[in-house]
């Protein structure tokens, strides 16, 4: 009778391994969870900000978009206001993350101006989210981006690589005097942003789709040859 129990004892099925580590492998999904909810507010706000700007984005719309619990939102954000600086530093952020993976030569500093020009032409031109996102800011005369630390500090790389750019060109003897980065990078932004900004009431007045895709080629080819003719000496 011993030697039966014993035998049943050891035909029973061994134990699942130890529970204990089970915690560590739920950690790792919760917090990719969590950073892909995360994401997909970002996203959603991104474009409801965009398209509404910040008094008018609704953040009910923002979480169904995003299918998301609305108090997810206000567990990752805090507030409407959070969420919406949160998006506004990261497409800022986007944006100079991209820049400085530019290849610039400072030795060669009219193509480098050009490339800059290119990039940040075709950048607005493939985020009209962020352009808009811009638009909106501005008509509240920028309320957040001033008092946004990262952004400004993000545009340091930005800012120097304009003035070196400059300095080679000065000292190699291609780019005229009294030349200002700041000025220089305004310019570039501005042929950049206008014809996205007003491309319906600019078509509607000219005659012009501004939105057709071989105009804006040629609208980039004569911004870069504005921005070449003003650089080089004459």
């Amino acid at each position: 009778m011993n030697v039966h129990k014993a035998d049943a004892i050891a035909a029973e099925p061994a134990a699942p391994q130890s529970l204990a580590s089970e915690p560590l492998r739920v950690e790792p999904v919760r917090k990719r969870d969590s950073e892909r909810t995360r994401a997909a507010l970002m996203k959603a706000a991104l474009k409801e900000f965009a398209q509404h700007g910040f008094s008018g984005g609704r953040i009910d719309r923002i979480a169904k978009a995003a299918n998301c619990n609305i108090r997810m939102l206000y567990h990752y954000f805090g507030d409407k206001k959070g969420l919406y600086v949160a998006v506004l530093e990261a497409a800022y952020a986007d944006l100079r993350q991209k820049e400085a993976a530019l290849k610039i030569d400072v030795e060669q500093p009219l193509e480098g101006m050009l490339e800059l020009m290119r990039f940040t032409y075709l950048y607005f031109q493939n985020n009209p989210m962020f352009e808009g996102l811009l638009r909106a800011e501005n008509m509240m005369q920028g309320k957040f981006v001033s008092r946004s630390k990262p952004v400004p500090e993000g545009a340091f790389s930005l800012k120097k690589t304009v003035a070196d750019l400059i300095a080679s060109g000065q000292a190699k003897s291609i780019f005229r005097d009294n030349l200002d980065p700041v000025h220089i990078y305004v310019s570039i932004t501005a042929l950049s942003r206008f014809h996205l900004a007003n491309a319906y009431s600019m078509s509607a007045v000219l005659g012009v789709d501004l939105r057709d895709k071989a105009w804006r080629k040629e609208r980039l080819e004569h911004a870069m040859e504005l921005l070449r003719a003003y650089l080089v000496k004459g």
